[in-house]
């Protein structure tokens, strides 16, 4: 090697060790397999594509938060959701302002999201429960949701699925509002007023 020549780099990003928004979009393009690429505190997290009943609740939750939201906001799936305006993560559902979404915005800024939900897989369970929801308030985003659709630990005599709902406090720090198992269907007023019945979203 010449002496002023540079080790070629074996990257797939533009520049080494940060991946651009269009990078990101790219990576998840040519997945193929449905896999999700998420960036969070600067790591790459590869996810496998979702099982068939994960994306069936993520559909029908979308359906009933569309069904149920304000003019001014849009229920979406599996959208991207930038993290300190660089590539993040990306949440099973969730609700963003509807005028960016209308002017042709491609992936989410924190200050649109109104909720962000989160579908427990078995191979996800940390990042669903734990990771992503502190990532979640970090950014502001007033409320969260959880969605159990597999046995888990202190379930007790809960129904599935069973879905957990938070809302962010002053400390910035999320509160449990809601426990819904399936069974019950109860009517939330926050973000806005919508009926939630977990066994429903589990309907074929």
């Amino acid at each position: 090697m010449e002496a002023d020549e540079s080790p070629a780099t074996t990257s797939p990003w533009h520049t080494p060790g940060e991946l651009s928004v269009e990078e990101w979009f790219e990576l998840n393009e040519r997945a193929g397999d449905g896999s999700r690429y998420e960036l969070i505190n600067g790591s790459l997290i590869v996810s496998p594509a979702p099982l068939p009943r994960h994306q069936l609740i993520g559909d029908n939750l979308r359906s009933v938060l569309q069904d149920a939201a304000p003019d001014d906001l849009v229920a979406i799936t599996a959208m991207g959701l930038l993290l300190d305006g660089r590539p993040g993560v990306i949440p099973d559902v969730t609700v963003v302002e509807r005028r960016p979404i209308r002017d042709g915005a491609t992936v989410a800024r924190p200050d649109w999201v109104r909720l962000a939900v989160e579908i427990v897989s078995k191979s996800t369970t940390a990042m669903d429960r734990m990771v992503k929801p502190a990532k979640y308030a970090e950014a502001g985003i007033p409320y969260f949701w959880r969605v159990e659709m597999s046995p888990f630990r202190g379930q007790a005599g809960d129904r599935l699925p069973v879905v957990f709902t938070y809302r962010l406090d002053e400390d910035g720090q999320y509160q449990l509002t809601h426990r819904i198992g399936a069974g019950a269907s109860i009517v939330l007023a926050e973000p806005f007023k919508v009926t939630v019945d977990p066994a429903a979203l589990a309907w074929l």
